[in-house]
């Protein structure tokens, strides 16, 4: 602890020292538009965001989140059964309403889901695959997102259209059983310009009764109407899956006939949703900006989790309205933005479990209740200069949360189920946000930030109680973080570096047993590092690294025995140290190859820190061909070394239980523009 006290001082100390060497002046500096919805230079940002473009998914051509996600330093994307995943973003893996309320997912900056009806396995609502680019704020988002904007956000951002009339289409194939395409077209409609793009995805899966098939649609028509521009983005998504559950047993995933095994071969996971939002945008002569967002949603999930003991059905979804709307501009006190944000959701859970008794996991329904929601939240901040170089922002936000919950059977006490009466819950978190920035040359800034970030508890947190919970005591989850950061380019080198502390309280998960915790504490610290770098003329080479230490807060003496969570204790599922690195050869215009290393470090199993996973180090090789100017020829080995690894471990329910990882597989597509 020593040691990052030290370089934190160290590193603001940066603030007030001007460096003596010279550095080349910025081409061309990266934009993101999360932090503010219009564009905003990154060295204008007290933050840490990272950008994948068009260009850089299509190269990496993903076919699970994970391939793209885990290329941004302190992203760590679990990968699991067919499209489903669990996040970690500067945090541990973290599953339940954890793993579904700590990371906000967005499309054109509105959510996915409403806040307190979120999805662990969430990106799969998403349209990755036919984004233009997607932005990963890592840490609490800025004053525009509330709730499940705790650890971190994924904003998703949708392909603008051109007046061009031009066709799609790429086609994807694999040595395992996968295929996919992938086609758009725009042009001149309505006024405006519109573009339709499309994804069907057949994976067979590498292991026993396990695949799924996914259907994506999206809509997308740009107009100017006087001084307004409108943007409407519909998006419709199906995905239907065929889940393989966890193997068991001691490193059971170096074993290759185990691996290829489905324990749970009655698992599956069928999802819908539909989503349509409204983009109204005002610029004014004087540089004011108004924007009004209307959108609607509608989920539908069913599954079997397989994951625990009883292996209950469960059905859940919810439909949703809402609005975000902000003024923006500036006045004599600086730049200045306010907004308030609504919404309305009417959503519903049932959780069955056909089979016999298992435990305390009870044959029959363990729940079903209806809850309806409204979120009203309102936000403003300042941003000015402090000087020629240095600029303040200052900002917060409030956000009042009421749920309304109905129990459609029995009340009481069902195996380690509570079923508890109808009751309303309300929930208000304050969120203020302070970040500095100051510009030491053209090329190089720093920056420092203070953010708290909050989230009522998730539906399933409040109303799927267990035993040992008691209605109404949980409370929001409360993260304050502190970073300081370093961005900038020397020649044709370019880097970020971050350094975070973050403390947690209020924290909700599940622990090895399936039972919940309801007031845990945890401690986050860590450094990042990305860079960019040319070794040659034809050679590049780029890579992101983390080093990270999280642990447990609090002694649970008052939960499950079978917590064993000691304050000091290292979280689970949390690696020490994550990196990837990556060389990329171009020996001529049309010809691109590249080889990138995955590290992911070792991490403990339990909270109780007496079981392990080993990490591991993968290899990908990709490379592309620019066949004429409208077709090009791509590929890639996954695992070339064919490395026996583990995409997720854990203990659980007195076992070690592991998705095994992929063996080495070869994609292999066409791509066509014109």
């Amino acid at each position: 602890m020593k040691f990052h006290i030290i370089f934190y001082i160290s590193l603001f100390g940066l603030f007030f020292t001007q460096p003596s060497y010279a550095v080349d002046d910025i081409v061309d500096d990266e934009v993101i538009v999360t932090a503010s919805r219009h564009k905003l230079p990154t060295k204008d940002y007290a933050g840490s965001v990272s950008v994948l473009g068009q260009e850089q998914l299509q190269l990496i051509a993903p076919v699970h989140p994970a391939e793209a996600l885990n290329e941004i330093a302190g992203v760590n994307i679990h990968r699991n059964s067919g499209q489903e995943h669990l996040t970690a973003i500067r945090s541990p893996v973290l599953t339940g309403g954890a793993g579904a309320g700590s990371f906000l997912y967005l499309e054109d900056g509105v959510p996915l889901r409403a806040a307190g009806f979120s999805n662990v396995n969430g990106l799969f609502e998403g349209a990755l695959d036919l984004a233009g680019g997607v932005e990963v704020t890592k840490g609490p988002g800025s004053v525009l997102y509330g709730s499940n904007a705790v650890h971190g956000l994924v904003n998703i951002l949708s392909q603008a259209p051109s007046s061009k009339q031009d066709l799609f289409v790429d086609i994807m194939g694999s040595s395992a059983g996968y295929a996919g395409l992938k086609t758009s077209v725009n042009g001149d409609a309505l006024f405006g310009r519109y573009r339709i793009s499309a994804s069907l995805v057949h994976d067979a899966g590498f292991r026993e009764d396990s695949g799924f098939d996914q259907q994506k649609i999206q809509v997308r028509h740009d107009v100017d109407i006087g001084l307004w521009s409108l943007k409407t983005l519909a998006t419709v998504q199906n995905l239907n899956q065929e889940t393989a559950g966890f193997i068991r047993g001691f490193e059971a995933y170096k074993d290759s006939d185990v691996s290829r095994t489905n324990p749970n071969p009655e698992a599956f996971r069928d999802g819908k949703s539909a989503r349509i939002a409204m983009h109204f945008t005002k610029v004014t002569d004087g540089n004011s900006r108004l924007s009004f967002i209307p959108y609607a949603r509608w989920t539908d999930l069913s599954f079997r989790r397989h994951f625990v003991p009883g292996k209950a059905l469960e059905d859940n979804g919810h439909k949703s309205i809402g609005l975000l709307s902000s003024v923006s501009g500036a006045s004599s006190f600086g730049e200045y933005s306010l907004g308030v944000d609504a919404e309305y959701t009417k959503g519903y859970l049932r959780e069955f479990q056909p089979g016999p008794n298992v435990f305390s996991f009870i044959q029959g329904d363990h729940f079903d209740y209806n809850v309806s929601s409204y979120v009203l939240s309102s936000y403003v901040q300042n941003r000015f200069d402090l000087g020629a170089k240095t600029k303040i922002n200052i900002g917060v936000r409030a956000d009042y949360t009421y749920y309304n919950y109905q129990n459609k059977i029995d009340n009481g006490r069902f195996g380690r189920f509570i079923r508890i009466p109808d009751r309303q819950d309300s929930f208000f978190v304050v969120t203020p946000k302070v970040g500095i920035t100051h510009q030491f040359t053209d090329n190089l800034s720093a920056y420092g930030r203070y953010a708290r970030a909050g989230r009522a508890p998730q539906v399933t947190d409040a109303y799927s109680l267990q035993l040992g919970q008691v209605a109404g005591e949980i409370k929001p989850e409360i993260l304050d973080s502190f970073e300081l950061g370093l961005k900038g380019n020397a020649g044709n080198v370019t880097f970020e570096l971050a350094a975070f502390v973050m403390r947690k309280d209020n924290f909700f998960f599940r622990n090895a047993n399936g039972f919940n915790v309801v007031d845990g504490k945890t401690d986050h610290s860590g450094i990042e590092l990305s860079f960019a770098a040319p070794l040659s003329g034809f050679l590049d080479i780029s890579g992101g690294f983390t080093l990270a230490n999280h642990i447990y807060g609090f002694t649970d003496i008052v939960g499950s025995p079978s917590s064993s969570i000691t304050k000091g204790n290292q979280v689970d599922t949390a690696p020490n140290t994550l990196g990837f690195l990556q060389i990329t050869a171009r020996p001529n215009p049309k010809l691109q190859t590249s080889l990138k290393w995955q590290h992911v470090g070792d991490y403990y199993l339990d909270p109780g820190n007496t079981a392990k996973y080993g990490g591991h180090n993968v290899f990908t090789l990709r490379s592309n061909y620019q066949l004429t100017e409208q077709l090009n020829i791509y590929g890639r080995i996954d695992n070339l070394f064919d490395a026996a690894y583990a995409d997720r471990a854990d203990f659980a329910f007195g076992s070690y239980r592991y998705f095994p990882a992929r063996p080495r597989t070869l994609f292999f597509g066409i791509r066509y523009q014109g």
